[in-house]
């Protein structure tokens, strides 16, 4: 009897499989998303990855986003948040040797751009500012 309920377990999970994915596509084609997206490198002395975290926590206060940090020293700073229903942004200040690598993603649960997309347009100009 064992490998008649070994087939048996095999033959239900293959069936679960096959349903999970023919399920998976209509669903995520339902679900509308806009991303933004821009990745800057800079130099370290024009830019620490404390600043750019700093820079980037700032502006989404400013414009009412929720926010939150975290911070990994000499590595990595990020900095997400959003509006509930509306969208999210993740914003990763990365250090890489002498350089600041800087990536924004503004992420609009719409097919068109709104207000994080918006946000992360800004934020990116904000940091290329903050370097002068």
């Amino acid at each position: 009897m064992r490998p008649s309920s070994t087939l048996f377990s095999a033959a239900v999970l293959s069936s679960a499989a096959s349903l999970l994915f023919m399920t998976a596509p209509a669903h995520a084609q339902n679900d509308d998303f806009h991303l933004a997206y821009h990745v800057e490198r800079t130099p370290s002395e024009k830019l620490s990855i404390e600043t750019c975290g700093s820079v980037v926590t700032a502006a989404a206060q400013k414009v009412g986003l929720n926010v939150g940090s975290q911070n990994f020293p000499g590595q990595l700073v990020l900095v997400s948040g959003g509006l509930k229903g509306k969208g999210a942004f993740v914003v990763q200040c990365i250090s890489v040797e002498d350089i600041t690598v800087s990536v924004v993603q503004g992420i609009d649960y719409s097919q068109q751009k709104g207000a994080l997309g918006n946000f992360a347009d800004n934020v990116h100009e904000e940091l290329k500012a903050a370097t002068n």
